[in-house]
């Protein structure tokens, strides 16, 4: 869990305790005076359902990014850069989700942003190491202990600086000096055969 699902699971937790035990108090003091329980109890039971329901918010996200990591395709990414997630804040501060790039199982280069979560300035997550994400159905997750230095097949490629929406790059057809072999490359960056694996300057 992030720090904001833990920050949930408490806030939820506190909630559900003090309208619990405001309830048990209240209908204690109904069952005393003979006044109908649920005029009593009816406010801190909205506090006990309300703890309730950030619990199981958390515990159901928790489940699908589970859910991802356990029938997701496995990937080797590259930390490429960071992304703050302005929709909520931790500490006045807007956490900061982490940008990685990865080959497909088809060999294509590809970006995605995935969900760490983490405070700006921790440094949890340099860029340039490598760290081990998953895929399934269009949805990311990661595995926060897999992030190492370690040079992966590709990684020069992976951490240059070329956009990668077709629409911002220029491609064109591209002999392979190692194996003769015709594909396609954007220009002005260094491309890696997808049939031998030679890397050349296009």
């Amino acid at each position: 869990m992030n720090a904001a699902q833990k920050i949930l699971i408490i806030i939820g937790a506190f909630f559900a305790a003090i309208g619990g035990t405001i309830a048990l108090i209240m209908g204690s003091m109904a069952r005393l005076t003979g006044m109908p329980f649920m005029a009593f109890v009816a406010i801190p039971l909205l506090f006990v359902a309300l703890g309730a329901g950030f619990i199981i918010a958390v515990l159901i996200s928790y489940s699908r990014k589970r859910k991802i990591r356990t029938h997701g395709i496995r990937y080797e990414a590259k930390i490429y850069g960071y992304v703050e997630n302005t929709s909520y804040t931790v500490n006045g501060r807007y956490p900061v989700n982490t940008k990685v790039r990865y080959f497909d199982t088809d060999q294509v280069e590809r970006e995605a942003v995935i969900p760490t979560g983490f405070a700006r300035g921790s440094g949890e997550y340099p860029i340039g190491m490598t760290i081990t994400i998953y895929e399934y159905q269009g949805k990311f997750n990661f595995d926060p202990a897999s992030v190492r230095d370690e040079v992966i097949p590709g990684e020069a490629e992976l951490m240059d600086d070329k956009p990668l929406e077709p629409e911002k790059l220029k491609m064109v057809a591209v002999t392979c000096k190692n194996c003769s072999a015709s594909y396609q490359a954007a220009t002005g960056y260094s491309s890696r055969c997808p049939y031998c694996g030679g890397y050349q300057n296009v």
